[in-house]
């Protein structure tokens, strides 16, 4: 699964009511009528960290490959011309 957090357009740090709202959000831009896998997108986000629970088993146990989106969107938020250090790659690819 692509991240949950960048299909709702939340930041991983969002609580159960930002998440929720997005969620209405996206499928009220979105409805099942019009584009089916979308919504189907939006909703498998949105079950998968609806929940304090859902949010902490999907930081523990999501191993999926970054996709080069993913990796994109990490970057261009704090984005400025220098050599990457070890460190924060590691941290724009999710290790720990």
């Amino acid at each position: 699964m692509s991240n949950p957090y960048r299909i709702l357009g939340v930041p991983v740090t969002a609580g159960d009511e930002a998440i929720r709202a997005a969620y209405l959000t996206a499928i009220r831009d979105c409805p099942p009528e019009h584009d089916r896998q979308r919504f189907e997108r939006v909703r498998a986000a949105y079950e998968s960290v609806a929940t304090v629970r859902g949010r902490l088993s999907h930081a523990l146990f999501d191993k999926t490959v970054p996709s080069p989106e993913d990796i994109l969107d990490a970057v261009s938020t704090d984005f400025q011309p220098r050599r990457v250090d070890e460190r924060r790659l590691r941290r724009i690819l999710g290790a720990k």
